[in-house]
């Protein structure tokens, strides 16, 4: 193997789990929290009252998967497309209602968690995660066992970062300095 394929195959195994763990976490969260997404779903005004049911529990049923596909290594191709194209269906949802006006309403990326209301940056974010997503997919031959386990490890561990730094406190100049704006 050469050096360009084992980088490769690490930045694939890192997208892999950086994705794989968002979709998991998303997927879980909405077969938990089903009335809250049921409800997010609905406020998209998008898809037939009747369908509602079944749409939302079929997207956390698929998130699971598409994420236990990209953590596992089994089935990377497959994963990373349907991450892809979930992450455009998304930004198209989001698409729609911001033209419509309606950014007061809740991105529904993670029910229960405080989550995000709706903008042309989150549609735009969205859009670009379907890039790692597809790495995956397009990188060749799958990594070495141990490539994947690090780089599905690292990428965990970004997200958590990700996590992280998305609930801490802003913390302007004037507030480090004790100061009010």
């Amino acid at each position: 193997m050469n050096a360009a394929s084992l980088v490769m195959g690490g930045v694939s195994a890192l997208c892999a789990g950086g994705v794989g763990i968002m979709f998991l976490v998303a997927g879980v969260s909405k077969l938990r929290e089903h009335d809250l997404f049921l409800g997010t779903l609905s406020s998209y005004r998008l898809l037939p009252a009747w369908s509602l049911e079944a749409v939302a529990w079929g997207l956390g049923v698929t998130e699971v998967l598409v994420g236990l596909m990209l953590l596992s290594g089994v089935g990377l191709g497959v994963g990373g497309v349907v991450a892809a194209g979930l992450m455009v269906v998304f930004a198209l949802a989001m698409g729609i209602n911001v033209m419509r006006g309606r950014t007061d309403l809740s991105c529904g990326c993670t029910p229960g968690q405080k989550g995000e209301t709706l903008s042309w940056s989150l549609v735009l974010r969205t859009l670009v995660c379907g890039v790692p997503a597809l790495l995956p997919a397009v990188a060749g031959a799958a990594p070495s066992v141990s490539v994947q386990l690090e780089g599905v490890a690292c990428g965990v561990a970004l997200w958590v970062l990700w996590q992280a730094l998305r609930v801490l406190p802003d913390m302007s100049l004037s507030d480090a300095t004790g100061e009010r704006a």
